[in-house]
């Protein structure tokens, strides 16, 4: 691996135990938004998934933060089920 990919499959994996977005954890650390997000589609190994697809998730705890190709969605304690999953169902068309 050269050298900046060694360095950023390092720092992404800082990132992905941090348990910050990835927007609070360039702040944090002083990197640009779009380099980690240039990166991060190039690391070997790190995807774990093609971009812009869903995977199904099991909230046992909320409340949770999710982020797939710029679309934020946050669910609280009492989120409507029904409503969450036209919201996903719309974002998979788009």
């Amino acid at each position: 691996m050269s050298a900046p990919t060694t360095e950023w499959t390092d720092k992404i994996a800082t990132w992905r135990h941090s348990g910050l977005s990835i927007a609070a954890w360039c702040r944090k650390n002083s990197e640009s938004y779009y380099r980690f997000l240039y990166w991060r589609d190039r690391v070997p190994g790190v995807q774990c998934q093609e971009p812009g697809k869903f995977v199904a998730v099991t909230l046992a705890a909320t409340p949770i933060s999710l982020e797939c190709n710029g679309v934020y969605v946050h669910v609280t304690a009492g989120f409507d089920a029904g409503l969450l999953e036209d919201i996903l169902s719309l974002l998979k068309r788009g």
